[in-house]
């Protein structure tokens, strides 16, 4: 069974083919060169540049996995969340190729997707616990099938890797910001500033929108005493902060759900302190089954889509 998967939901155009459950291909045109001068992406720009690179992105793929398109047995494709422009381009895409060879059409989650990605190496054993982390989402899900998907706690108002990009911009980072306040964070000291931990309460609800406004706050009170800005401290400091609190509602939920695989999913799942607090808690739980996905996996991609399709193909059958 060969399935050909489009991600296309940001400012990633990305194809991979999938057989039986082996990624054969997994081809990924990133826009982030283009997007930078902006701070951030800019939606109208990320679908014309998904249009100018269709062409080569299906030619690649299919040559990288030395397959036909004829030999493909099912197309799946991003359908939400994501920008309207580029989740309507990967659409169109998805259905030419789906009407051109005859085959069955599915169109995915975004999220689903990127939780699966992190299986594409490691097997979930259900239920599964998975923290997602990144640009547009901070949530807790639980999973107990491949058609079985559970929110227990979401993002009130910013997502972790939005907080992340705007407190880098102020910094003077650029964009993306995550990975650079990352490793900024190695070098400073975590307990230099005192920020206010985002919605500190026995609820499974993240907020970051008043950490992201306590940090601006102090780099522009440094700014206009014209004292000089410690930035690898605030990166630290932010970052200890930032962090913290999904350590501690992750522990909350495994001792509540009891889940059998526990994993962390979505942009900022590449972030190495969220991923030192997966691998600990299952340590600490005896959660055999722990995992984080392969940083090829952590931003977007079609692979991720592609294993959610052959996951719910297989449960189906």
């Amino acid at each position: 069974m060969k399935i050909l998967a489009i991600e296309s939901s940001c400012d990633e155009f990305s194809i991979s083919i999938i057989d039986d459950g082996k990624i054969l291909t997994n081809i990924i045109s990133s826009q982030i060169d283009q997007h930078v001068n902006f701070g951030g992406v800019v939606p109208e720009l990320a679908a014309r540049l998904h249009l100018e690179n269709i062409s080569w992105v299906i030619k690649a793929a299919l040559e990288s996995s030395n397959t036909k398109i004829e030999e493909i047995d099912h197309v799946a494709y991003t359908e939400k969340p994501g920008l309207i422009g580029s989740l309507i381009i990967g659409k169109l895409v998805a259905e030419t190729i789906a009407n051109y060879i005859d085959k069955p059409l599915m169109p995915l989650h975004h999220i689903e997707g990127h939780i699966y990605g992190a299986s594409i190496e490691n097997e979930f054993i259900y239920p599964v616990l998975a923290m997602v982390v990144s640009g547009g989402h901070t949530q807790i899900e639980i999973i107990n099938s491949p058609n079985e998907f559970k929110v227990i706690g979401s993002t009130l108002d910013d997502a972790i890797g939005e907080c992340y990009d705007k407190v880098a911009r102020v910094m003077g980072l650029g964009y993306p910001g995550g990975p650079k306040i990352d490793k900024l964070a190695q070098e400073g000291n975590k307990n230099a500033f005192t920020f206010p931990i985002p919605k500190n309460d026995e609820s499974y609800d993240f907020s970051y929108s008043g950490l992201k406004t306590a940090v601006i706050n102090i780099i522009h009170n440094l700014s206009q005493k014209d004292e000089s800005i410690p930035i690898v401290d605030i990166a630290a400091s932010f970052q200890y902060t930032a962090t913290k609190i999904i350590e501690k509602k992750l522990e909350k939920a495994i001792t509540e759900f009891q889940p059998k695989t526990l994993t962390v999913a979505g942009g900022v799942s590449a972030n190495s302190e969220i991923r030192n607090i997966i691998l600990s808690l299952g340590k600490k739980y005896n959660i055999s089954n722990t995992f984080v996905p392969k940083m090829e996996y952590c931003t977007d991609n079609a692979a991720m889509i592609a294993k959610l399709a052959y996951e719910k193909i297989k449960s189906s059958n």
